[in-house]
């Protein structure tokens, strides 16, 4: 299984390896993590800045975002065939009702 480290842990290692302080190796070597995972951190950090790196469940915030919209969109959607169900059965009732 896969270590799962936070936000501020991530950021800490890259900063110190960034600084001279820390090699990857070393890294490596603490974390009990690949080098991959260690240059991973950098380019993220590097790239999206305060909003990289998330850490263990969390999310970025625009992905956080488009994933409680995608949720709820599908809710809608259900809602949506619920109430033509509903419609489509009710409209039923009428039509035998006036014959």
């Amino acid at each position: 299984m896969a270590a799962h480290f936070d936000r501020d842990t991530k950021v800490a290692y890259v900063e110190q390896i960034e600084s001279g302080k820390l090699t990857v190796t070393e890294a490596v070597k603490e974390l009990g993590c690949s080098r991959s995972t260690i240059y991973s951190w950098i380019k993220k950090l590097s790239e999206d800045g305060e909003h990289a790196l998330p850490g263990s469940g969390h999310m970025k915030p625009d992905l956080e975002h488009q994933r409680r919209l995608e949720r709820e969109n599908k809710q809608l959607k259900n809602e949506i065939e619920f109430l033509k169900k509903a419609a489509a059965y009710f409209a039923g009732d009428q039509r035998k009702g006036t014959r």
